[in-house]
Protein backbone atom coordinates (compact mmCIF):
# COMPACT_ATOMS: atom_id res chain seq x y z
CA UNK A 1 0.00 0.00 0.00
CA UNK A 2 0.99 3.29 -1.07
CA UNK A 3 1.35 6.03 1.72
CA UNK A 4 2.42 9.61 0.31
CA UNK A 5 5.38 11.27 2.60
CA UNK A 6 5.07 14.65 3.63
CA UNK A 7 7.59 17.06 2.13
CA UNK A 8 10.04 18.46 4.24
CA UNK A 9 8.78 21.97 3.33
CA UNK A 10 4.77 20.86 4.64
CA UNK A 11 6.29 19.34 7.82
CA UNK A 12 8.10 22.95 8.97
CA UNK A 13 4.79 24.55 7.90
CA UNK A 14 2.66 22.32 10.20
CA UNK A 15 5.44 22.80 13.00
CA UNK A 16 5.53 26.43 12.53
CA UNK A 17 1.51 26.82 12.13
CA UNK A 18 1.43 24.88 15.67
CA UNK A 19 3.34 26.83 17.75
CA UNK A 20 2.21 29.59 16.47
CA UNK A 21 -1.23 28.88 17.26
CA UNK A 22 -0.08 27.80 20.54
CA UNK A 23 1.85 31.41 21.40
CA UNK A 24 -1.23 33.04 20.41
CA UNK A 25 -3.71 31.01 22.40
CA UNK A 26 -1.65 31.57 25.84
CA UNK A 27 -1.43 35.27 24.92
CA UNK A 28 -5.11 35.24 24.73
CA UNK A 29 -5.32 32.94 27.82
CA UNK A 30 -2.88 35.39 29.67
CA UNK A 31 -4.52 38.72 28.59
CA UNK A 32 -7.96 37.57 29.81
CA UNK A 33 -6.50 37.21 33.38
CA UNK A 34 -4.71 39.38 33.56
CA UNK A 35 -8.04 41.86 32.90
CA UNK A 36 -10.00 39.76 35.30
CA UNK A 37 -7.47 40.30 38.32
CA UNK A 38 -7.55 44.15 36.95
CA UNK A 39 -11.08 44.78 37.16
CA UNK A 40 -11.33 42.70 40.46
CA UNK A 41 -8.35 44.45 42.24
CA UNK A 42 -9.05 47.93 40.66
CA UNK A 43 -11.80 49.40 42.62
CA UNK A 44 -10.21 50.79 46.28
CA UNK A 45 -10.86 48.41 48.98
CA UNK A 46 -14.60 48.95 50.34
CA UNK A 47 -13.54 48.87 54.27
CA UNK A 48 -11.26 51.30 56.67
CA UNK A 49 -9.03 50.61 59.01
CA UNK A 50 -8.41 52.79 62.61
CA UNK A 51 -6.40 51.48 65.42
CA UNK A 52 -6.84 53.19 69.42
CA UNK A 53 -3.74 53.05 71.56
CA UNK A 54 -1.48 55.52 73.90
CA UNK A 55 0.79 57.40 72.54
CA UNK A 56 3.63 56.84 75.37
CA UNK A 57 3.94 53.63 77.62
CA UNK A 58 6.35 53.31 80.39
CA UNK A 59 8.51 50.49 79.90
CA UNK A 60 7.22 46.81 81.32
CA UNK A 61 3.58 48.27 81.17
CA UNK A 62 0.76 46.30 79.63
CA UNK A 63 -1.31 48.06 76.89
CA UNK A 64 -4.05 47.07 74.40
CA UNK A 65 -4.01 48.11 70.76
CA UNK A 66 -7.49 47.75 69.57
CA UNK A 67 -8.02 47.36 65.59
CA UNK A 68 -11.18 47.91 63.76
CA UNK A 69 -12.17 47.35 60.36
CA UNK A 70 -15.09 48.54 59.16
CA UNK A 71 -16.62 47.84 55.77
CA UNK A 72 -17.80 50.91 54.17
CA UNK A 73 -19.25 49.49 50.77
CA UNK A 74 -22.68 47.97 50.03
CA UNK A 75 -21.88 44.55 49.83
CA UNK A 76 -19.92 42.09 52.47
CA UNK A 77 -16.75 41.61 52.33
CA UNK A 78 -14.64 38.84 53.57
CA UNK A 79 -11.62 39.95 55.85
CA UNK A 80 -8.55 37.76 55.32
CA UNK A 81 -6.10 38.93 57.93
CA UNK A 82 -4.42 41.54 59.81
CA UNK A 83 -0.86 42.04 60.08
CA UNK A 84 1.72 43.97 61.81
CA UNK A 85 4.47 44.68 61.05
CA UNK A 86 8.02 44.09 62.63
CA UNK A 87 8.83 47.70 63.05
CA UNK A 88 5.91 48.48 65.11
CA UNK A 89 6.09 45.02 66.96
CA UNK A 90 9.92 44.49 67.76
CA UNK A 91 9.83 47.14 70.77
CA UNK A 92 6.80 45.07 72.37
CA UNK A 93 6.06 41.12 73.79
CA UNK A 94 2.22 40.20 72.30
CA UNK A 95 0.75 38.65 75.21
CA UNK A 96 -2.75 38.25 74.02
CA UNK A 97 -4.99 38.78 70.80
CA UNK A 98 -8.72 38.63 71.79
CA UNK A 99 -11.09 37.38 70.03
CA UNK A 100 -8.69 34.84 69.08
CA UNK A 101 -7.62 34.67 65.24
CA UNK A 102 -8.60 31.14 63.47
CA UNK A 103 -5.15 31.17 63.26
CA UNK A 104 -1.95 33.17 63.21
CA UNK A 105 1.73 33.37 61.71
CA UNK A 106 5.00 34.82 62.04
CA UNK A 107 6.00 35.65 58.43
CA UNK A 108 9.32 37.48 57.69
CA UNK A 109 8.99 41.00 58.82
CA UNK A 110 5.58 40.73 60.13
CA UNK A 111 3.05 38.67 62.26
CA UNK A 112 -0.51 38.06 60.33
CA UNK A 113 -3.50 37.39 62.18
CA UNK A 114 -6.06 35.30 59.66
CA UNK A 115 -9.37 36.25 60.50
CA UNK A 116 -11.81 34.86 57.76
CA UNK A 117 -14.63 36.65 58.86
CA UNK A 118 -17.34 37.99 56.60
CA UNK A 119 -18.28 41.36 57.12
CA UNK A 120 -21.74 42.96 56.22
CA UNK A 121 -22.05 46.29 55.48
CA UNK A 122 -21.72 49.25 57.75
CA UNK A 123 -20.37 46.38 60.34
CA UNK A 124 -16.95 46.41 62.05
CA UNK A 125 -14.36 43.47 63.32
CA UNK A 126 -12.81 44.89 66.64
CA UNK A 127 -9.09 42.89 67.50
CA UNK A 128 -7.17 43.88 70.52
CA UNK A 129 -3.83 43.13 71.13
CA UNK A 130 -2.70 43.03 74.30
CA UNK A 131 1.13 44.11 74.63
CA UNK A 132 3.81 44.33 77.29
CA UNK A 133 6.72 47.73 76.49
CA UNK A 134 10.11 45.55 76.18
CA UNK A 135 12.38 48.20 75.18
CA UNK A 136 12.70 51.58 75.38
CA UNK A 137 12.62 53.84 72.07
CA UNK A 138 9.98 55.48 69.25
CA UNK A 139 8.42 52.10 67.96
CA UNK A 140 6.34 52.88 64.85
CA UNK A 141 4.96 50.66 61.69
CA UNK A 142 2.15 49.23 59.51
CA UNK A 143 -0.77 47.24 60.23
CA UNK A 144 -2.54 46.26 57.27
CA UNK A 145 -6.14 44.52 57.02
CA UNK A 146 -6.20 42.60 53.63
CA UNK A 147 -9.55 41.36 52.09
CA UNK A 148 -9.78 37.82 50.58
CA UNK A 149 -8.88 39.19 47.38
CA UNK A 150 -5.67 40.35 49.03
CA UNK A 151 -6.88 44.21 48.68
CA UNK A 152 -5.29 45.84 51.82
CA UNK A 153 -5.54 49.57 53.83
CA UNK A 154 -2.82 50.38 55.81
CA UNK A 155 -2.41 51.88 59.10
CA UNK A 156 0.94 54.08 60.40
CA UNK A 157 1.31 53.80 63.94
CA UNK A 158 3.88 55.11 66.51
CA UNK A 159 3.88 54.02 70.08
CA UNK A 160 6.82 55.62 72.16
CA UNK A 161 8.02 53.76 75.54
CA UNK A 162 9.92 55.20 77.99
CA UNK A 163 12.11 54.35 80.71
CA UNK A 164 9.85 54.43 84.24
CA UNK A 165 12.56 55.60 85.99
CA UNK A 166 13.45 58.25 83.70
CA UNK A 167 9.72 59.24 83.00
CA UNK A 168 11.01 61.58 79.54
CA UNK A 169 13.95 61.83 77.58
CA UNK A 170 17.17 61.35 79.13
CA UNK A 171 19.26 64.08 76.98
CA UNK A 172 16.50 66.71 78.34
CA UNK A 173 17.44 66.11 81.48
CA UNK A 174 20.99 66.87 81.26
CA UNK A 175 20.30 70.12 78.98
CA UNK A 176 18.42 71.73 81.92
CA UNK A 177 20.72 73.90 84.41
CA UNK A 178 22.04 72.89 87.66
CA UNK A 179 22.18 76.08 89.17
CA UNK A 180 25.49 77.14 91.31
CA UNK A 181 27.78 74.65 92.78
CA UNK A 182 30.35 77.24 93.43
CA UNK A 183 31.87 77.12 97.47
CA UNK A 184 31.95 80.13 99.30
Amino acid sequence: MYQPSLSSYRLKLIMLTALITMVITSVVWVGIGAAGYWFMNSKPPSFEIEVDHPGVVELGEMMDLKISVKNTGAGSISLANVDIYDELADGFEIVDVSPKPGSSERISGYYSYNLFKSLAPGEAHVMTVNMRAKAVGLWSGDIDACNALQNWVTHYTEIEVIDAVVKKNPRAESDSPKGDNTED
